[in-house]
């Protein structure tokens, strides 16, 4: 493992620069020892490029995966679009849904019944999920989340008015249905059909039910809607196979898996040659595929709300907290100059001045969500307005760090550390009830 010389900045934060790197890598924690892994190593051939903006902000979480040049946890800014710069998936993402479930009605029978019922509905380990029409695909490539409308019933509050940019990476831009079928080989829009609702062959993608243990802040607390007491689900899902091979046709990643090799041969034998340098092809792609991960977590939660009703037999109150992408990129501007921010898995952390569009966000600063670590607790922070060095990001987990004698303890210094850099405000802090998973 190459050693490197770290130059401290304040008691939770470090820098390095090799010769090579044009900008430098700043590390956002004390606690987290970064020379037992080759994240570092990443992260120097990353800085090698000529285009990169400002530095490289490395999380604690950060950690190397195969086949990915930046490592998760990790946040790029460059003049010009990256693919290879976030992972396969494009908006893997999660959630938060609270609810109005009382102690007395969660008995250990109803959770039961209520996660068999998930399990019925929500697949994970089959290949076909909630069956759409062509028309629908396209709808949801271009108009996000909001296409369910049409044919399914969406009774959680603030569905899309607490989603990453209202449910549609094409939110604030004009984009045809040419373009995006131009972008994306029809056999990808074909696999569509049958790939929504399901919650991924992925171990990290998951369903939680969770209880607030604690309140942190209660004043952020209140303007959110949590309460202590209150139980929520928590979610981590994404686009599915339709994001990883359409991301994998505009990345020069090398791809070991065999079955992997097959799917992409057959995508690119009937399809139209992909132009990887095409830079308005790659956004259109990426964004429309990311569109398709927001329509999946919308439709996911109308099968829990279904079931939720089923197995209380009373009309169950759900409301979106917030539903955020961690693997994305995004235009915008930081230290005066518009650059493209690639978030691999990393939150957007704005704080309240940078969401001024949003009439609760704007008091309190953007939602974070952080997974649950070693399944047991998770958290819930808010950005600032004083965390530019990481261009307004955060952590979406701990980390994976295993073998560890107190796992609690050491989610609550790496939170710690998040405050004390001005990463996050912690709001609440969660605790596990049940898990559905891969």
């Amino acid at each position: 493992m190459k050693k490197y010389t770290l130059e401290n900045i304040s008691p939770n934060k470090k820098s390095f620069q090799t010769e090579k790197m044009k900008v430098p890598a700043i590390l956002f924690s004390e606690e987290r020892d970064f020379s037992q892994s080759d994240v570092l190593e990443k992260v120097e051939a990353i800085a090698e490029r000529k285009n990169i903006f400002e530095n490289i902000a490395v999380l604690s979480e950060a950690h190397t995966k195969p086949n990915i040049e930046n490592p998760t946890g990790s946040v790029v800014a460059s003049e010009n679009i990256i693919p290879e710069m976030i992972d396969a998936a494009t908006n893997c993402g999660m959630r938060i849904v609270l609810t109005d479930l009382s102690e007395n009605e969660l008995t250990a029978h109803n959770i039961e019944n209520l996660f068999s019922e998930l399990k019925k509905n929500i697949p994970s380990k089959k290949m076909i999920g909630t069956k759409i029409s062509k028309q629908m695909v396209a709808d949801i490539f271009q108009f996000g989340s909001k296409a369910l409308k049409k044919s399914f019933p969406i009774h959680t509050k603030n569905e899309f008015e607490n989603t990453f940019s209202q449910g549609n990476f094409f939110a604030d831009k004009e984009i045809s249905p040419e373009e995006i079928s131009g972008a994306i080989p029809r056999i990808v829009s074909w696999i569509a059909k049958f790939r929504l609702g399901l919650l991924g062959a992925t171990n990290s993608h998951f369903i939680y039910l969770m209880k607030v243990s604690e309140i942190s802040d209660s004043n952020l607390a209140e303007i959110l809607g949590i309460k202590n007491g209150q139980y929520l689900f928590f979610m981590h899902t994404g686009s599915s196979i339709v994001g990883r091979y359409t991301a994998s046709l505009y990345t020069r990643r090398k791809i070991k898996s065999f079955s992997q090799k097959i799917i992409l041969f057959l995508i690119r034998l009937f399809s139209t040659p992909i132009e990887k340098d095409d830079r308005q092809k790659i956004t259109t792609a990426f964004r429309a595929t990311g569109n398709y991960g927001f329509a999946n977590r919308t439709l996911i939660t109308c099968e829990i709300h279904k079931a939720l009703e089923k197995i209380f037999s009373r009309e169950i109150l759900t409301e979106l907290l917030y539903d955020a992408p961690h693997v994305y990129f995004e235009g915008e501007s930081h230290f005066g100059k518009k650059v493209i921010v690639h978030r691999n898995g990393a939150n957007r952390a704005f704080g309240p001045s940078k969401m001024t569009h949003h009439a609760v966000f704007s008091q309190t600063g953007e939602p974070v969500l952080i997974a649950p670590f070693a399944k047991k607790i998770a958290y819930i922070g808010v950005g600032t307005d004083q965390n530019e060095e990481t261009f307004f990001s955060a952590n979406h987990e701990i980390g994976k760090i295993t073998g560890l004698e107190n796992p609690k303890e050491y989610a609550q210094k790496i939170i710690k550390e998040m405050e004390e850099n001005k990463i996050i405000k912690l709001v609440a802090k969660l605790e596990t009830i049940k898990v559905l998973d891969y």
